[in-house]
């Protein structure tokens, strides 16, 4: 990372560790720079800092719309993307376009402000007296640290590097480890993961005999203000583990990939999605089958987020939208009992006007009514039960695909079976367009793509099937040009 990269993230830091407006976190002192020495001076401290984590990582930038909802443009989700939306050039890659560098390049600079402040928590927690803490928080915060700054690493890796599958030892990008304005050099794709796996296996020791998902430890508000209450608003165990399970997956590990996703399966709290949430007024339902959430966001800004995207207002006439051909729909969802095309299929049933022979519609998976129940508004998953499931089954397709395949389908609402006589190709077959349906906006399928380096992808037009030739090229985000430089050694790299 360069010398100006650096300094312009490290002066946002005050801002972003300063800056939460909520009454039952810090008392911002305004418009004056305070050292993070005096925030991390006490337990509270440490709490603060930690939740301005999370905060920046539901901006617009990052997790709330296009780290998630936008990738899917480049899957090829859509039957169509708007050509004045921002995401556009996404969809065509088009990477060098004005828009596109606009967006990618602050996806970079705000992952890696976001990792420069949780650097700034490990950096400062482990020089710290854990006696300062209570119960369990010391290895809680600092457990959850490691995760993240390792779970970030590798969405970056994944954007913005080869696939591991198509060249391991390609460049990969700076893995910052440190809190300074010393450069962090870009490492290869197959050291970065060597990193990501052992901040993730740091994580997981430390959470292991300190989060309450594990030590069953029975958390109420009076307990610590309620601060580890519903641990999937945080980097808690099991998202730790299931970010093993995604980084070994794209390793090329299934062995390794396989354990962990069953680790989570068997010993985490996630359950199925009742259909009780499901076959209800549209208004409230629960759209993103919370009980499933491994680890989510809460992005208070979501309906302002998608307004752009999802937006009847924002449809053909200003063409923002990214909208979906009911005839596109029907061949994702074959099954009209299927729970997950009723955000898509049956959705939003208002003829946009975009084709005389055809309509198409607005997926609402992220839509927020006005009587929505609170517990599920404004929420982005990001790790959800049935990858890990999906997991299982790529890896084992003969000996576990089949039963697996239908277990999804008998929690969605689909009777009919995946037959028992399906060969392996089959099964992964079924196993790719599992993935269209479940994580529909959510970002995975174009991760999907890119881990196996498909040389071609699938994409729906007027109810046919075609197919898109990728390469290098379009599957890597290119690096702000002043770090493609440093990386080749070619630039003055100070101010």
């Amino acid at each position: 990372m360069t010398m100006k990269t650096i300094k312009i993230i490290l002066s946002f830091i005050i801002i972003s560790l300063f800056s939460i407006s909520c009454d039952d976190w810090l008392d911002v002192k305004p418009k004056t720079q305070v050292e993070s020495s005096e925030l991390l001076k006490d337990e509270a401290g440490y709490k603060d800092a930690l939740w301005g984590v999370y905060t920046l990582m539901v901006q617009k930038s990052m997790y709330g719309l296009n780290m998630t909802v936008s990738l899917d443009a480049m899957a090829k989700i859509y039957s169509r993307v708007g050509t004045s939306a921002t995401q556009y050039p996404l969809s065509t890659y088009s990477y060098t376009s004005t828009k596109a560098k606009s967006l990618i390049n602050d996806v970079w600079q705000k992952t890696y402000t976001t990792i420069a402040n949780v650097n700034n928590i490990i950096g400062n927690i482990r020089e710290a007296d854990p006696a300062m803490f209570s119960r369990d928080n010391y290895n809680v915060i600092y457990g959850e640290a490691l995760g993240l700054r390792a779970f970030l690493h590798f969405d970056l890796l994944r954007l913005f590097a080869p696939a591991y599958a198509d060249d391991p030892e390609a460049q990969g990008i700076p893995y910052v480890d440190r809190f300074d304005y010393n450069i962090t050099e870009v490492q290869t794709v197959s050291k970065t993961i060597d990193l990501i796996l052992k901040d993730l296996e740091d994580a997981a020791a430390l959470l292991k005999v300190a989060d309450p998902l594990c030590t069953g430890r029975a958390i109420t508000t009076s307990d610590d203000n309620g601060y580890l209450l519903d641990r999937t608003f945080r980097f808690n165990y099991y998202a730790v583990v299931a970010t093993m399970a995604r980084v070994y997956m794209w390793k090329g590990d299934k062995v390794n990939a396989a354990l962990k996703a069953k680790e989570v399966i068997s010993d985490s709290d996630c359950k199925w999605t009742s259909i009780d949430d499901i076959a209800i007024a549209e208004e409230k339902r629960d759209h993103t089958f919370t009980p499933e959430h491994i680890f989510r966001l809460r992005v208070e800004e979501m309906e302002k987020n998608i307004e752009y995207v999802f937006s009847i207002t924002m449809a053909w006439a200003t063409g923002y939208s990214f909208s979906v051909m009911d005839r596109d729909a029907a061949i994702i969802y074959p099954h009209a009992t299927d729970w997950r095309g009723w955000n898509t299929r049956y959705g939003w049933s208002e003829d946009l006007g975009l084709s005389s022979s055809s309509i198409y519609r607005l997926p609402n998976k992220f839509w927020q009514y006005e009587d929505m129940p609170a517990e599920f508004k404004n929420l982005m998953p990001i790790i959800r039960f049935p990858e890990m499931k999906l997991i299982v089954a790529e890896c084992n397709p003969t000996t576990e695909g089949t039963e697996i395949i239908n277990e999804i389908r008998s929690h969605r609402g689909i009777t009919e079976e995946f037959s028992a006589t399906s060969t392996e190709t089959q099964v992964l077959d079924e196993i790719l367009n599992e993935y269209r349906r479940e994580f529909y906006g959510e970002g995975l399928m174009w991760y999907y793509y890119k881990r196996l380096n498909k040389k071609s992808i699938p994409y729906l037009s007027y109810g046919y099937s075609y197919s898109m030739a990728m390469d290098q090229a379009k599957y890597v985000w290119p690096m702000p040009e002043e770090e493609i430089e440093f990386g080749n050694r070619n630039k003055e790299n100070e101010l």
